[in-house]
């Protein structure tokens, strides 16, 4: 099923304005990411790479350590919160059980004490459980109980929102998602601990007709399409292939007006027969859509999560088919399930938490007992890091970009060493600027390069020791990266 007419026309006028649409490629200063060949013109001996995220040594980084939580942790929301400039994380803590047979002989799953917590963190790695003094437990409030009408796990900042009263924004969801008719209610709060209705809900309605959404991710605004958006896993399979789950796209320019959700993301002949998809949070970075599809294998009950990525905010590619964030080994806290949230950007870094499972059927629980559980975990990568184009150990990759135009006084390069062992040797690169005929500029030529040993992110191309390429700005050049052992992020002028 693809995108309706009414989204692939919005997308269609988005992309004329963007600078692929043009012979010639006015980028102006912002970050360019290897994610797909708007940009490139050639390639020799390289090729784009998925890396997956590595895991925090400390994980589980949320476990069970106080006596009011149970061994199922389940991420609610996590952020980065810009007023406090800290993490804030709200995680459910529950206690599952395998109990009985239903009328069909199947296990059940008996859900025993729910509570709501919060933890905070200054650098995403390090969490503390402060004492909120919200909730009585055992007669103290000296605890990190959040109270429990404020699960609010469809929840976002909204700084497009100039009233710092409706800061946060949730919404909570009436009805089953194994049931049709549904409706979502929008809540809004300065401090994400008081909330106050909105006089308009249900501000979503999806009736008896149109059915169910299952799991829900509310993007916030979303500044590339100027509308609110929604991803959702397109429930009861309507419009969906083979009868398997699907993502869809609703939008609202007020969250109080939605549109119909359109199938936007479908397994195709790439995938595993029994792929579905179960939700897709996403992010918005340097003009890109960068979205973690979460992956669900029918036949072994297992969830991992991929990279999509888009330009549009409709047609999503998935060029990688392995887990950007992978399962743990047989036997640990995530080796079953990998529910990753929406990728952090801050500081420097991509932060990507996740609420990982050892189990997930009933008869998994039943069979795990007391050793089942449900932890949070982080993983992460360097800035830009997703996909990159890797260079050979030995010879020289190249990557050669179309003619562009840019705003700036200086390039850099975001990039890591391909190999830092069995003897790789350091990684090497250089930059050489072409004009419009890949003529060498003079003062920028590959002979006058500098060679780029350090790794990291930003780093200042030089030609000759000078950094200064203002002269070349507003004019038509092409890059030519030269490169060995050596991982490519991205580029900027600026």
């Amino acid at each position: 099923m693809r995108p309706s007419p009414r989204l692939l026309l919005a997308a269609a006028l988005l992309t004329t304005l963007r600078p692929a649409a043009a012979g010639l490629l006015p980028i102006g200063s912002q970050r360019q990411l290897f994610l797909d060949d708007a940009l490139i013109e050639s390639t020799e001996r390289t090729m784009r790479r998925l890396n997956p995220a590595v895991k925090s040594k400390l994980n589980p980084i949320i476990r069970r350590d106080r006596p009011w939580e149970g061994e199922d942790l389940r991420i609610a929301w996590v952020i980065f919160d810009d007023q406090r400039q800290l993490f804030r994380m709200r995680y459910s803590s529950t206690t599952m059980t395998a109990e009985g047979r239903d009328t069909v002989g199947e296990t059940r799953v008996n859900e025993g004490q729910s509570v709501i917590c919060e933890a905070f963190s200054v650098d995403g790695v390090h969490w503390t459980k402060p004492e909120l003094g919200l909730v009585d437990f055992a007669g103290n409030r000296a605890n990190n109980l959040v109270p429990s009408d404020q699960h609010l796990s469809y929840f976002f900042q909204d700084p497009h929102d100039p009233d710092p009263a409706r800061r946060y924004k949730a919404h909570v969801r009436k009805g089953s998602t194994r049931e049709k008719g549904m409706t979502f209610e929008l809540y809004t709060s300065a401090d994400a601990y008081h909330w106050v209705r909105s006089a308009t809900n249900p501000v979503i309605d999806l009736g008896e007709k149109v059915g169910r959404w299952g799991p829900t991710h509310f993007l916030g605004w979303d500044p590339i399409r100027s509308v609110y958006a929604a991803h959702m896993e397109n429930n009861l399979h309507m419009n969906s292939p083979y009868a398997r789950r699907s993502i869809g796209r609703a939008e609202s320019p007020d969250l109080t007006h939605w549109s119909t959700a359109e199938t936007i993301v479908v397994a195709d002949e790439r995938d595993y027969p029994d792929t579905e998809f179960y939700a897709m949070p996403t992010t918005f970075y340097e003009g890109w859509y960068l979205a973690f599809p979460w992956i669900f294998s029918t036949t072994n009950t297992r969830i991992s999560p991929q990279f999509a990525f888009s330009r549009d905010g409709v047609r999503y590619q998935r060029d990688f088919r392995e887990a950007i964030i992978p399962l743990g080994d047989p036997g640990d806290f995530d080796g079953v399930t990998v529910y990753a949230q929406e990728p952090i950007v801050h500081g420097g870094e991509i932060f990507c938490f996740y609420t990982g499972t050892n189990w997930r059927s009933p008869e998994q629980l039943e069979q795990l007992g007391p050793k089942a559980r449900a932890a949070i975990g982080l993983a992460k990568l360097p800035l830009d890091g997703f996909v990159s184009f890797e260079g050979a150990r030995r010879e020289f990759s190249t990557v050669t970009t179309r003619t562009l135009t840019f705003r700036g006084t200086q390039l850099v390069l975001s990039l890591y060493a391909a190999l830092q062992q069995w003897g790789a040797g350091p990684c090497e690169v250089r930059v050489e600027l072409l004009d419009e005929r890949h003529a060498p500029i003079p003062g920028f030529s590959l002979a006058e390069a500098d060679t780029l040993n350090r790794t990291g992110t930003d780093l200042p191309v030089s030609w000759r020791g000078r950094t200064d390429v203002s002269t070349l700005a507003g004019q038509p050049v092409r890059l030519k990266l030269h490169f060995r052992n050596a991982k490519l992020y991205s580029f900027q002028f600026r």
